[in-house]
């Protein structure tokens, strides 16, 4: 996800204390751990086959509605981790939710069985970033950004002024004759 990633990396260019960022990112983790065993329990029991052309039907509404409402709680973490980003991180808006929904459609011969896994497998790889995210944050030390920024920079070895140029005489422009006014007509006379 970019909005983290970006995140994150205002985070450490700030210095920022990053053990709450941390527990933000880990509350995603878990909540994308528990859709993670949403699929799996599908994988494990599929039920009937659904349509050709939605996930949904073939996962349930009610697993659906489960992933959904991971998807909302999630987006709340989300939220608080771009918040701690402070004013740099204004401009970051969701780009997609950390949580593998089922409204998404089936491709040309896809079953709903193949779809789960590939959700699965998405859905595990989001873990795996949102952990290495937070362990990342974590590795931020509060203040380091700071402390640097305020060490004054090494001194450049002094150049010497260059020498003034005395300003060049104004060339004296061509005077243009000044226009000629018209006399306003006058309106003819009514008789």
């Amino acid at each position: 996800m970019q909005i983290l990633d970006q995140a994150v990396e205002v985070m450490r260019k700030q210095g920022a204390d990053g053990a709450r960022v941390a527990a933000a990112l880990e509350a995603i983790a878990a909540s994308g751990e528990e859709a993670a065993r949403i699929w799996q329990g599908y994988l494990s029991s599929p039920g009937a086959p659904g349509d050709k052309y939605t996930v949904m039907s073939w996962v349930g509404s009610e697993r659906a509605r489960q992933l959904f409402d991971l998807s909302l709680k999630a987006k709340e973490q989300v939220n608080a981790v771009s918040a701690a980003a402070g004013s740099e991180a204004r401009f970051l808006v969701l780009d997609e939710s950390p949580i593998v929904l089922a409204y998404g459609g089936l491709k040309e011969g896809e079953t709903g069985p193949q779809a789960a896994q590939a959700a699965l497998a998405r859905q595990q790889a989001m873990n795996k970033h949102l952990r290495a995210l937070a362990d990342k944050v974590r590795s931020v030390k509060p203040g380091a950004a700071k402390k640097a920024a305020s060490k004054p920079a090494a001194k450049a070895p002094a150049k010497k002024p260059a020498a003034k140029k005395k300003p060049a005489a104004k060339k004296s422009a061509a005077k243009k004759p000044a226009a000629k006014k018209k006399p306003a007509r006058k309106a003819p006379k009514k008789k």
